[in-house]
């Protein structure tokens, strides 16, 4: 049991569905500082997962050929959950609110307790989706062909999917 009144927010999805801008409407609501997003925890990873230990670190949640797409996410993720769990201990520990967000913010995987918000965002409408993906603000550089945009759908089905399962709020950004 919470000690505080700090907030905690995940905030899940696939990519494109607005998963930062929604962190910084949260962080001017609830004047929250920090945030974390699961993209830069993943790449910190690297630095001491080797890509012959993990090679599904070193990728998007949505480059691969694996036949289900999901199963790279996961793979990536499974190791971040404990670095997850232990800035979720500090924030509860010192009273801090914070955000954390990104791809790999799986429900089902990312199960804590003393989370106040547990969000999963989607974008149903496809012809919506694709248009924010190219328009992307916070990842301008990244570009998505038209398989990887089916394993991005296909990422977001069984994000809801479990989103569902596990009693996740589902926000459609559509």
């Amino acid at each position: 049991m919470k000690k505080y009144k700090n907030k905690i927010f995940l905030i899940g999805g696939a990519s494109s569905v607005t998963k930062s801008s929604l962190s910084f409407e949260l962080m001017k609501k609830h004047n929250i500082i920090h945030k974390l997003g699961s993209g830069f925890i993943r790449e910190m990873a690297k630095s001491f997962i080797s890509k012959k230990i993990n090679k599904h670190l070193y990728s998007h949640s949505f480059e691969t050929n694996l036949k289900n797409p999901i199963q790279n996410l996961y793979l990536q993720s499974v190791p971040l959950k404990k670095m997850f769990r232990n800035a979720i201990n500090r924030a509860n520990k010192e009273g801090t609110s914070i955000i954390i967000e990104g791809v790999n913010i799986i429900p089902g995987l990312m199960e804590f307790n003393d989370i106040d918000e547990k969000i999963l965002l989607v974008v149903k409408d496809e012809k919506r989706h694709i248009n924010m993906l190219k328009n992307n603000t916070t990842h301008k550089l990244r570009k998505v062909d038209s398989k990887y945009f089916e394993n991005i759908r296909a990422i977001q089905k069984e994000l809801m999917r479990r989103a569902k399962k596990h009693k996740w709020r589902i926000l459609d950004r559509s």
